[in-house]
């Protein structure tokens, strides 16, 4: 069982697409049957459907054959130096293969089947997830907790679960408005709730088959007075919390602008925590050594090479960066179209021959 999940199958679907904003109509069972595991991938499906919505502007995104599950949430942080904050999912090789050694932005799946009722339950979800895997600390001698105004539960749990004890400072910040519209309906087409204009909604069938919801957060002030931290963890049989620690990148939108799948970073920074017995949190660069491994647990000849999920990429398309803006469909349809015939995403010379 995948931990903290809680979803249901949903076999009727559609969207429709207008090359810009995109509108999905989900149709919840009257008596949805929990299902606390990943729905599996189906990237033949997904190709197929991206590729009609591309072409047409609507298509089917769930069958009785194809389900896809109801909407989760996430969100990313956008700087006002132009930087964007995101993790690269690194677990150990072999253990996870949902989108190893990707760059990817807050999200995650709702963990009580009430939470996929209203919007609020969504942007919720969203909240908690990015509370947990891109908690922000103050640099200086005296740190201290940036906590997003309206997020503080979600953001003094995530601390308290990683142990980490600080001051807060509470910010306002804004979300950026979306064009894109969620509408849930009962399977007998009685409306049940529509979100519009909070989120971007993006697509992923290559890994498991996924529906998000994710809003672009701007931060009224610059990367360089922060530390990033990924506070997720899970918690051991015996109780005790086992801290992820994935490696948190700051970038700036200008480094990968029209920035090529596979290729390498140039101009970011990157952290990684150590908490130390009074809950202060020590950030610092990693170090890196041969071998390299990047996208899906390929052997590759730099540390860095660049690498968004579908989180990422919608959430760069809502920022209008280009290569991005108006192509998180695209983007999403060629990793499908790579994940059926093998082809690597990386470009050839930064695979280890």
């Amino acid at each position: 069982m995948d931990q903290g999940i809680s979803i249901f199958k949903i076999t009727k679907a559609d969207a429709t697409y207008d090359g810009k904003n995109l509108t999905v109509n989900l149709h919840y069972p009257r008596n949805p049957e929990e299902r606390t595991t990943r729905l599996p991938g189906n990237s033949a499906f997904g190709a197929k459907a991206l590729d009609e919505l591309l072409r047409t502007g609507s298509a089917e995104i769930a069958t009785p054959e194809s389900p896809i599950k109801p909407a989760d949430g996430g969100s990313m942080y956008a700087f006002s130096d132009g930087v964007i904050l995101v993790h690269r999912r690194m677990f150990p090789r072999g253990k996870n293969k949902v989108h190893n050694y990707y760059h990817g932005a807050p999200g995650g799946y709702t963990e009580e089947l009430g939470a996929t009722f209203s919007e609020n339950g969504l942007l919720q979800t969203g909240d908690k997830e990015t509370a947990e895997e891109q908690l922000i600390v103050t640099r200086g001698r005296k740190k201290y907790q940036v906590i997003r105004e309206g997020s503080k539960e979600y953001a003094l749990a995530a601390a308290k679960n990683a142990e980490i004890y600080l001051r807060q400072l509470s910010v306002s910040m804004s979300t950026i408005e979306s064009g894109d519209t969620l509408n849930v309906y009962w399977e007998d087409g009685e409306p049940l709730f529509t979100s519009k204009r909070k989120g971007w909604l993006d697509f992923m069938w290559d890994n498991s088959t996924s529906l998000t919801l994710m809003q672009v957060i701007s931060v009224p002030f610059p990367s360089t007075k922060v530390y990033p931290i990924d506070a997720e963890g899970t918690t051991a049989p015996d109780g005790n919390f086992i801290h992820f620690n994935r490696e948190s990148y700051l970038i700036p939108i200008s480094e990968v602008a029209n920035k090529q799948f596979g290729t390498p970073l140039k101009n970011f920074e990157v952290f990684q925590t150590r908490i130390d017995e009074k809950g202060i949190p020590h950030v610092y660069t990693p170090k890196y050594a041969e071998p390299f491994y990047g996208p899906d647990e390929k052997a590759v000849t730099h540390p860095h090479l660049w690498a968004p999920e579908n989180h990422t990429t919608v959430c760069l398309d809502a920022l209008g960066v280009p290569g991005f803006a108006g192509k998180r469909l695209d983007i999403q349809l060629w990793k499908e179209r790579c994940a059926l015939s093998g082809e690597s995403m990386i470009p050839e010379e930064f695979l280890v021959k």
